[in-house]
């Protein structure tokens, strides 16, 4: 009796599921479920969260978030019971582990990754790639790459594979290699076996070592790349030669070294931890224009005027030269606005320090007339001890010396930007176009504002437009940080197209081949050229790699920087700065320490306690309390540390006057 029921049973329920019809309902309740896709958000007690949008989000149940991880885009059906939602994934469209770093741990005997970032509960198991040649332990740091995904694979779990170690969790270099592993960049310099200069750089090489170039650096520089000599003739123009270092007279093109330096594309600067896009010994010595050694170099002399004018009779020169003497900026700087003693006896610098003083000036009120000048910024230097924790952090004005070497670099960079451009046809070029088109509406309001009519869409998108605007506000610091956020990023191009940010028609760069790898190709071509060779216009890819790796550098700086502040600041709670606003969110103030660089928060509630009385104005770019104007962007505010979260390397601060303190 009891087999006959379970038969009958079993019978039926085969019946419902090979029913078409019960099938087709099903699909169209399924179809007519809630569906939605976002971004997953994960809390550290296991549950989550779907972003749809800023204002809407779905819960998502522990058991469902074993299918997800925080960051991934996913879709699926909302789940209404009870008068609750739930969002329950099914698809993956995007995830937010692909290639990662995370820390090694262990569990039931079983590796498995910490992914950083993640909540401290997700671990991934994984296998080790036979290429990884270190015996991992507990801590250590690894890059890995996830191989399998629940959505994508239906399997209960996620799984990786580990690719690259990293650094101990101990180790003082820890922060500096996870982030330039997170940031795939290189961890070391390039090393190659031979270095010898080719012999086809050896002919038709001018010997220029009887000149007296010299060098303006920091104090600390070791890959020198370049040099400057100065004199002036009867009528008063300026003889400017500036020698650049030849590294492609070592590294042909094509060759194993090229291949490496095309890859990295840029030497990457991190605080104290420097990495050279060329193998040490090229850049720090065999090119280096150090002085007293012969080194090959690139020349490029130019005549200019008096009133700041390039003329036309430039010319480019491989050469020898030997620098006569390596001088600093802090040095340079108080001989020229102290009258200090300058530490080099060579007999020909004063006269010429004051005339590169005399023609920088010269230039700059070029520069001012015909295209345009941004105001110095301070740099800031970290000074860390044995064990690379921060122990201060110097200002360092941009001083004179600063100044004339900027001038005589974009000189330099302009004579070759012609010679590109009327002799050549293409090469390297660094463009900006202005602002992005698509906040044009935004941009017409904000000139609006301050009574600026006299501008349309297709005058602000242009060169001259642009120019012209920028010269009307330059002294209203307000207006234009409103507009900053307008602006379209830098790039790269092979034919000359203008650079709005520098207000040049063409700008093309040269003057860094031991840093940069642009300025490598530049050289290259301009030597063709005197050479009568054949000449080859730059790969479009190439272009493309270059922004790509220009952007993680600049990630990689600002993570470093983030992280030596939060650090430098997390023992200094409850002390004084003067900060610069410099973005107005919803939420308060961003603003930047002027002392020392740092940015940190000022929620709207450490600026004013009455929560009512307070009004962000983002698109503004202010904040007002009981509708007066109270604080807005570049303004300097008092304010003093509140909290440092090193989890996410936050600095909050509060206004020192504030009521709630």
């Amino acid at each position: 009796m009891i087999e006959s029921r379970i038969h009958f049973f079993m019978v039926v329920h085969r019946m419902l599921l090979n029913n078409p019809l019960l099938a087709q309902l099903k699909q169209e309740l399924h179809e007519q479920t809630p569906r939605v896709e976002g971004i997953v958000r994960a809390h550290e007690k296991g549950f989550g969260f779907l972003d749809v949008d800023n204002k809407t989000s779905y819960f998502i149940p522990v058991a469902k978030m074993k299918m997800v991880c925080s960051g991934d885009k996913v879709s699926g059906t909302v789940i209404s019971h009870n008068d609750k939602e739930s969002f329950e994934p099914e698809a993956l469209i995007e995830s937010a582990l692909q290639k990662f770093i995370g820390k090694i741990g262990f569990q039931d005997r079983s590796l498995v990754i910490y992914p950083e970032n993640m909540p401290a509960y997700f671990s991934i198991r994984c296998k080790v790639n036979k290429q990884v040649n270190e015996r991992l332990k507990e801590g250590d740091w690894v890059v890995a790459t996830l191989t399998s995904h629940p959505l994508e694979d239906n399997k209960n779990s996620f799984y990786a594979e580990i690719s690259r170690f990293i650094v101990e969790d101990s180790s003082p270099y820890l922060l500096w290699l996870k982030t330039l592993a997170r940031y795939d960049l290189e961890p070391d310099a390039p090393e190659i076996e031979t270095l010898t200069i080719a012999d086809s750089e050896l002919d038709n090489r001018q010997d220029l070592t009887d000149i007296n170039f010299f060098t303006i650096d920091s104090e600390d520089t070791q890959d020198m790349d370049d040099a400057i000599t100065v004199s002036q003739d009867e009528q008063g123009h300026f003889q400017l030669m500036v020698a650049i270092a030849d590294p492609t007279a070592y590294v042909l093109s094509e060759s194993q070294l090229d291949n490496i330096a095309k890859n990295r594309n840029f030497t990457t600067y991190l605080p104290d931890f420097n990495i050279p896009m060329l193998p040490k010994v090229l850049a720090n010595e065999l090119c280096s224009l150090q002085a007293n050694q012969k080194r090959p170099a690139m020349v490029c002399k130019m005549t200019i005027d008096q009133t700041g004018n390039i003329l036309d009779n430039i010319a480019f020169i491989p050469a020898w030269i030997e620098s006569k003497a390596k001088l600093s900026y802090n040095n340079v700087s108080d001989f020229l606005e102290n009258g200090s003693e300058l530490f080099s006896d060579h007999p020909t610098l004063p006269e010429q320090l004051n005339l590169l003083s005399t023609l920088a000036n010269i230039r700059l009120n070029w520069r001012e007339s015909h295209a345009l000048v941004f105001k110095d910024n301070n740099d800031y230097r970290f000074v860390l001890d044995e064990n690379r924790q921060v122990t201060s952090i110097i200002k360092d004005p941009r001083r004179i010396a600063n100044r004339i070497v900027e001038e005589i670099m974009v000189i330099a960079n302009q004579a070759l930007t012609m010679q590109l451009q009327h002799k050549i046809g293409f090469g390297i070029f660094n463009i900006h176009s202005g602002f992005d088109p698509k906040y044009i509406d935004q941009i017409l309001k904000t000139l609006n504002d301050h009574g600026i009519t006299d501008f349309d869409k297709d005058t602000l998108l242009s060169f001259d437009g642009y120019i012209k605007l920028r010269r009307q506000i330059d002294n209203d610091s307000f207006l234009t940080a409103r507009l900053r956020k307008f602006q379209s990023p830098a790039d790269f191009s092979i034919i000359a197209q203008p650079h709005f940010g520098l207000g040049f028609e063409a700008y093309a760069t040269w003057t860094s081949p031991i840093r940069k790898y642009g300025d490598m190709i530049n050289h290259r071509l301009i030597k063709a050229y005197i050479r009568s060779q054949s000449l080859t216009e730059p790969d479009q890819e190439q272009l493309k790699t270059m922004n790509e790796k220009r952007k993680m550098l600049r990630y990689a700086e600002r993570d470093i920087a983030e992280n030596l502040y939060a650090q430098y600041l997390s023992n200094k709670i409850g002390e004084n700065y003067q900060a610069e606003i410099v973005d107005i969110n919803r939420g308060g103030a961003r603003v930047r320490l002027i002392d020392i660089g740092a940015y940190a928060f000022v929620p709207l509630s450490m600026i004013h306690a009455v929560r009512d009385e307070i009004t962000s104005l983002p698109d503004e770019g202010m904040i007002k309390i009981k509708d007066d104007i109270c604080y807005k962007l570049t303004d300097t505010i008092p304010i003093l540390i509140h909290q440092v979260k090193r989890e996410n390397q936050t600095i909050i601060a509060k206004l020192a006057n504030n009521q709630t303190q």
